[in-house]
Formats: C-alpha cells, structure tokens, sequence
C-alpha cells in the first residue's frame, strides 16, 4: 500500500479518535478532509470506508450516543446545536454514498455494514420498514460471507424492529 494512502488511513483513525476524546468539531473536519483527500486521489475503497465512517458519526449523534459527561457536553454546544438538527439526514446521506461506491467497487464488507448502520438509522426515525429492508440485505450479505458474529448482531437489529 502507498505512503499517501497509509497517511491518509491514519488520519482517518485520528479523527475518529480525536472525537472519541471529545473534541468532536476538529475530528469530524480531520474526517472530511480525508474523505476528499481519498476522493481526488481516487481511492475508492477507502473513499467508501470514509463515508460509512461519517454516516457512524452522525449516527451516534440521532441515537445519543458518544461521550455524555458535561464537560466534554459544554466543550461542544457548539457542535451539537449546529450539527444535531441534520444528523439524521447526513448520516443518511453518507451511508449511501459509501452504498453506492461499495456497490461499484465490489467492497460487500463495507456494503454490508452500511446497511446494517442504515437499518439503525432508520429504525432510530421510526422508519420502520425501512430498517428491515436496509437489515435483510445486510444479512444477505453477511451471510455470503459467512460472517456470524454479524450475522448474528444483525439478526437481532432486525428482530428488535418487529417488537
């Protein structure tokens, strides 16, 4: 693998880091100017794993999820308030763009885990049929791969739509 390509992989784990230590505004733009990075040099595998990465930032944000402690809350109003309200529909819009360009490259691991984390997604808005629809083909996939522990963690996400 290129040097340019080990940077860029390495910045990408960086902003996820970088928000997972509550510095959630330098992060996510460390991850979006990887993404175009990874874009123009026309990577498209990791241009994919880019995106289903960002579809994961913003969907911790419509579940709640992420770091919780008031300090880390307070450090990011900003964040939050600018970010919060078009989550949803962002995490939307990344996942399938990394869809998309699994779909074109043949990257069935990053297919399927964008489904599954679309499934989320939509099962999070209610969206209910939806979320079925994103988990099944997960599982389809998931299946071709004999991937289990996803199999079976997908299973369940599905499952749980149908309480």
């Amino acid at each position: 693998m290129g040097s340019e390509i080990m940077e860029n992989i390495a910045l990408m784990l960086l902003g996820v880091i970088t928000i997972a230590k509550g510095h959630m505004s330098q992060g996510l733009e460390e991850l979006k100017k990887v993404r175009q990075t990874l874009l123009n040099i026309e990577n498209q595998t990791f241009y994919a794993q880019s995106e289903y990465v960002l579809g994961n930032v913003y969907l911790q944000i419509v579940e709640g999820a992420g770091p919780k402690k008031i300090s880390v809350m307070a450090r990011n109003i900003g964040f939050i308030l600018k970010n919060a309200p078009l989550a949803a529909k962002k995490s939307e819009t990344h996942f399938k763009k990394a869809i998309v360009t699994a779909k074109k490259i043949g990257a069935k691991g990053i297919l399927a885990q964008a489904y599954m984390d679309l499934g989320r997604l939509h099962k999070a808005k209610k969206r209910i049929d939806k979320a079925q629809e994103c988990f099944s083909e997960a599982i389809h996939i998931f299946v071709e791969y004999e991937a289990e522990s996803f199999i079976k963690m997908t299973k369940e996400a599905l499952a749980s739509t149908k309480d």
